[in-house]
């Protein structure tokens, strides 16, 4: 079982290795969130299924990767200063970890929804515009930070089936947004977007943006796999 085999090898590359995103129900990736003090830095992958959980942290020079598998619990702690290889399996782990995740949901985004009428159609194509320029603004904060070393990118990602609702969502904490992609059951995408401003994550309560998307749901969804993408690269363990 490829489960023991990854620990007691003692190898943290053959933790890398084996840790499949494709059995997971609910993921996370998260960028330096909620972190216990301003100047800490962690990055977090968090796979869960219904029999196991990984979790695997990397936070300054430490590296800790936790499975619990039925009524087991079993760790690896690793010293990782300056050890680039291990760097570069963490952050192949977030972007395999983000883009399987997220595969996972493009059937859905093409399935068709009874009913649409042309002032759908219309008025989709607003919204998407509205979400289009509310990304941008992300993407273009995102680019300043290249050039601005004392910023901290603080984010995170969660994909799958929502463990206290049971519904199935795309979730993207990012500056001062909060959005959300709900997969509904009649095949439609409720979106929202909560706009936190100066305040911090979950603070707003009233969406600066909300609504029930049938006809651009592939373009909606091309929108939210872009920005991971550019999360997901500036946010690596450098």
């Amino acid at each position: 079982m490829s489960f023991w085999n990854r620990l007691l090898g003692k190898d943290p590359k053959k933790y890398f290795l084996s840790i499949n995103p494709h059995d997971s129900d609910w993921s996370i990736v998260t960028w330096n969130f909620d972190c216990k003090k301003a100047d800490d830095r962690r990055w977090v992958v968090e796979l869960n299924s219904s029999r196991e959980k990984t979790i695997v942290e990397w936070q300054k020079n430490s590296l800790e990767v936790v499975d619990f598998y039925k009524n087991s619990r079993l760790s690896l702690h690793q010293d990782v200063s300056g050890n680039v290889e291990l760097k570069q399996l963490m952050n192949l782990v977030m972007h395999s970890s983000l883009k399987i995740t997220l595969e996972k949901n493009r059937e859905f985004m093409l399935l068709p929804v009874s009913g649409v009428t042309t002032i759908d159609m219309q008025n989709e194509f607003k919204y998407l515009q509205w979400v289009q320029a509310s990304f941008g603004m992300v993407v273009r904060a995102l680019d300043d930070m290249k050039n601005k070393s004392g910023l901290i990118l603080t984010g995170a990602f969660f994909s799958g089936i929502e463990p206290q609702t049971g519904e199935r969502v795309i979730r993207v904490i990012i500056f001062n947004l909060d959005i959300f992609y709900y997969l509904n059951a009649d095949q439609t995408l409720r979106v929202l977007i909560f706009d936190d401003k100066n305040k911090g994550h979950g603070e707003s309560k009233i969406p600066s943006f909300q609504q029930i998307i049938k006809v651009t749901k592939p373009q909606f969804y091309d929108e939210i796999v872009k920005l991971l993408h550019r999360i997901a690269e500036a946010g690596e363990v450098p």
